[in-house]
């Protein structure tokens, strides 16, 4: 199967593809999120041609859906939209927290910081497809859990997402369509509420 991952949910734009038993990758590094809009498509034909094949052998894309900078989260969700619907390719849904905890086992936290004292935060069950709670929390809530919080930095490894979509792919698990999962208000929501 031929999937597209997505994630411009971060600073840096992160493309993967799965095709032909190798996984193909591009991130932007340090040219920062604001070169998202113009890099996801000519990474996605970079990628595209390093694997040998067109847009139309895409099966399925899948994309980052948050949480994450709400810029990017819209980005890549219309690019996904917008290739699944030019090409037929099936979609998938990553949760970014959920990636982050790929291949972790047991009762756990994933922990990505959002802001100098909040983090979001994901508890899970047993691995990774089994998150029980997904939000916002400050440092000191995640301080007082008495589970393993594993805390990230920067962006997904472009071989983890790709590995993410696979599983998600063999299980079936696309969705119709894709909605943002924005954990936190937007900057101008805080603005306009006096936080």
């Amino acid at each position: 199967m031929n999937i597209l991952s997505i994630d411009c949910a971060g600073k840096v734009l992160t493309l993967a593809l799965s095709a032909k038993g190798k996984v193909f990758a591009l991130d932007s590094g340090g040219e920062g999120s604001r070169k998202h809009n113009s890099l996801i498509l000519p990474f996605a034909d970079e990628l595209l041609s390093r694997a040998g094949i067109s847009v139309r052998d895409l099966d399925a894309i899948a994309c980052v859906v948050g949480p994450g900078s709400f810029t990017g989260i819209r980005i890549g969700v219309s690019t996904a939209h917008a290739l699944a619907r030019a090409t037929g390719a099936k979609i998938i849904a990553l949760n970014s927290l959920q990636v982050r905890a790929f291949g972790e086992k047991g009762s756990f936290a994933v922990a990505l910081q959002c802001r100098p004292t909040e983090s979001y935060l994901a508890r899970f069950d047993g691995d990774w497809l089994h998150m029980s709670e997904c939000g916002a929390a400050q440092e000191s809530e995640i301080a007082a859990l008495e589970i393993k919080v594993v805390r990230h930095e920067g962006s997904l490894k472009a071989e983890t997402m790709a590995a993410a979509a696979e599983y998600l792919a063999q299980s079936g698990a696309f969705v119709p369509s894709l909605s943002p999962l924005y954990l936190k208000k937007s900057q101008a929501e805080r603005l306009a509420d006096g936080n």
